[in-house]
């Protein structure tokens, strides 16, 4: 069983930065793991200017180390941040990388570190998708309420064509069953505010992401999606 939807892509616009990605915590431990002095005292507002500036007297090969380590902890080796400062210097490294859960936290990564040595690191660049959606049908309410990231990528994959990256590479999760890079893939989501005039059926949504995942979407498009209803997703087709 599937259940149908229309959908509108209202925009698509590139960001570099994703909303609250760098906390004053998160900021403070770099700080300290720079071994930068008085750390603790150093106010909110140039916290993030003492970051810059103890990276750069890092270099770039350990301050890429240690911003690594901040973001990702023990669920990544040492060699492995060692391996990864030259490759985070190329265009979009995320989008090669092969654990999709962890390519969110190179785009983080690439974020501060270009701030620090912008002739090193690229502009980070993303995309960010909102869009509506109107069930057309009872049944398809409660799936489109929850949002949830299989859900979104399903829907989202109807308005593009087969030989676009994301259908080619995700051809069997978008078509049922399990779906475990989806939350990887979708870096931020929002479900915008409804209005006391909308169509209870509709829900508009924000999405940020990888340009690699969502470029063939452009604004204006609209298109009708056909996705398999929850409780069919886990059975084999």
């Amino acid at each position: 069983m599937k259940h149908s939807y229309q959908v509108n892509i209202l925009s698509v616009q590139e960001v570099h930065t994703l909303p609250g990605i760098w906390p004053d915590a998160a900021l403070r431990q770099l700080l300290e793991l720079a071994e930068f002095e008085d750390a603790v005292s150093v106010s909110e507002a140039d916290l993030l200017e003492m970051v810059l500036m103890a990276l750069q007297d890092l270099g770039n090969q350990r301050a890429g180390e240690l911003v690594l380590e901040v973001i990702f902890g023990d669920t990544m080796r040492p060699g492995v941040r060692q391996n990864l400062v030259d490759d985070l210097q190329e265009d979009e490294p995320w989008a090669d990388f092969a654990t999709v859960s962890q390519q969110r936290g190179l785009f983080i990564a690439v974020v501060l570190l270009h701030q620090a040595f912008p002739t090193r690191y690229g502009t980070p660049d993303a995309l960010k998708l909102r869009f509506s959606v109107r069930a057309l049908s009872e049944s398809g309410m409660a799936a489109m309420e929850s949002a949830e990231p299989a859900w979104v990528m399903r829907l989202l994959a109807c308005g593009m064509t087969d030989t676009d990256v994301l259908p080619r590479l995700y051809e069997e999760d978008l078509a049922a069953g399990p779906f475990p890079d989806a939350p990887g893939l979708i870096w931020q989501f929002e479900t915008a505010a409804k209005d006391a005039a909308d169509d209870r059926r509709s829900r508009t949504f924000e999405l940020i992401s990888a340009r690699l995942w969502f470029s063939p979407l452009s604004r204006g498009l609209e298109f009708q999606a056909d996705v398999p209803a929850p409780l069919e997703l886990g059975k084999p087709r």
